[in-house]
Order: structure tokens, then sequence, then C-alpha cells
């Protein structure tokens, strides 16, 4: 993604769900994850209740599999298998920048 202008990083980050995935996977030890293992972290999180009621678990993993992996990995800040459902992460300076200089109270807290 290092070719890719501010305008596209911040684009990427606009959604807190793929600043969400993101976040996920930068701090998991492999920087990989599953689909399914996602979905548990942000259902039962519970952080969405700021903008209502959480979603339900189906609703946020068609989210998942049809808006914000292919679109990080359209990117290249993610590597994305739909048929295994693993998400690794690709370190982007950029990104990671941008991410880490958000306020308090868009950016996420530590697992």
């Amino acid at each position: 993604m290092t070719t890719h202008s501010l305008d596209a990083c911040l684009q990427l980050v606009a959604d807190r769900h793929r600043r969400r995935i993101i976040h996920h996977l930068r701090h998991e030890a492999t920087g990989t994850s599953t689909v399914d293992e996602i979905v548990d972290q942000f259902h039962n999180s519970g952080s969405d209740s700021k903008d209502g009621p959480p979603q339900d678990r189906e609703a946020l993993a068609i989210q998942l599999y049809h808006v914000h992996l292919p679109k990080l990995a359209d990117h290249d800040v993610v590597e994305y298998e739909h048929r295994s459902g693993s998400v690794r992460y690709r370190p982007d300076e950029q990104l990671e920048t941008l991410l880490d200089s958000l306020p308090e109270e868009v950016s996420l807290p530590n697992p």
C-alpha cells in the first residue's frame, strides 16, 4: 500500500469496522486470524453500543465478508482467503502511522 495516497489511507480507516479489523490483526502474535475469530471478538466486545444495539453475529459476518475484508484486500492491507476464512495482516507503515495518530476516542484500546 505504500504507493497509495494519504486519501486512500484515510478512506480505508474511515470505517470503524476496518479500523477494528486492522487493530485486531496488528495485535495478533502472528498477524493472522480467521473471519470467525474477528466476528466473535467484535460481537462479544459490544463496542457497537455507542451506535445502538450490537449487530447480530450473522449480519456482522456478512458485512466483513462482502464489504470490509475485500476493500482491505484490494488495497493490500490484508491477504484474505475466502474459502478458508483466513485473514493475514500485511503491515503498512503509512497506514499504521495514520492509525496511531488518531485521537484516543477514535482509536481502539489494546486487547
